[in-house]
């Protein structure tokens, strides 16, 4: 089943129709570990094995990271005045997507592997099988720039603490090639690219 998950992920950023809107499973939001056992597990990883996160386990983590909790429309990360101006790109070696909150689902952005542009100088977080990208739209607070940064760094934390949750590690990056990332996502003068974070099994 794993196997048949990963491949249908695999399919999704092979990248046979862009801007092509893909479902993920739904979130099944049943991990045993409590809160302060994230807590406690919790740290920062950079160095990982080249094992691939399924398709469950990425649906499950991008809930977690910005997901929408409320009927309302409103996310499990807090931003100032609801602007939601948060985004999350995943990137992998096929290509990346843009992860929609609201649909619980992944649209194509581009065919290229960023993960080096995002690795930067620090080749040991190179063999993460995902790296989730933090934007932040900062046009949405009008002339300034507001909370954006403020904003992504609520949805940093989301991410370490469900990784830490669900036995993966990880570690928030400000070290990447922003303007290399900007163009390459297709991104506005007025988005921030803010953070990156490399997800997968610690090499341990």
């Amino acid at each position: 089943m794993k196997k048949m998950m990963m491949l249908a992920f695999t399919l999704v950023l092979g990248i046979n129709a862009m801007a092509q809107e893909v479902k993920l499973p739904a979130p099944d939001k049943k991990v045993s570990t409590t809160l302060f056992e994230a807590l406690q597990n919790r740290k920062s990883v950079r160095d990982f094995t080249a094992k691939e996160l399924t398709e469950a386990q990425l649906s499950n983590l991008l809930w977690a990271t910005i997901g929408v909790n409320r009927e309302d429309g409103r996310m499990v990360a807090p931003t100032a005045m609801n602007r939601q101006e948060v985004s999350v790109y995943v990137a992998t070696k096929d290509g990346t997507c843009l992860y929609n909150p609201k649909s619980h689902s992944l649209t194509v952005v581009s065919k290229e592997d960023i993960r080096p542009a995002l690795t930067g100088q620090q080749k040991s977080v190179a063999n993460a099988p995902i790296f989730l990208v933090i934007v932040s739209d900062a046009s949405k607070f009008g002339n300034g720039n507001g909370y954006a940064e403020l904003d992504a760094g609520y949805v940093s934390q989301n991410i370490c603490l469900a990784a830490a949750a669900m036995g993966l590690g990880t570690v928030p990056r400000a070290m990447m090639d922003r303007e290399a990332v900007k163009k390459a996502l297709n991104l506005g003068e007025r988005q921030l690219v803010v953070l990156n974070h490399p997800v997968g099994y610690p090499n341990e």
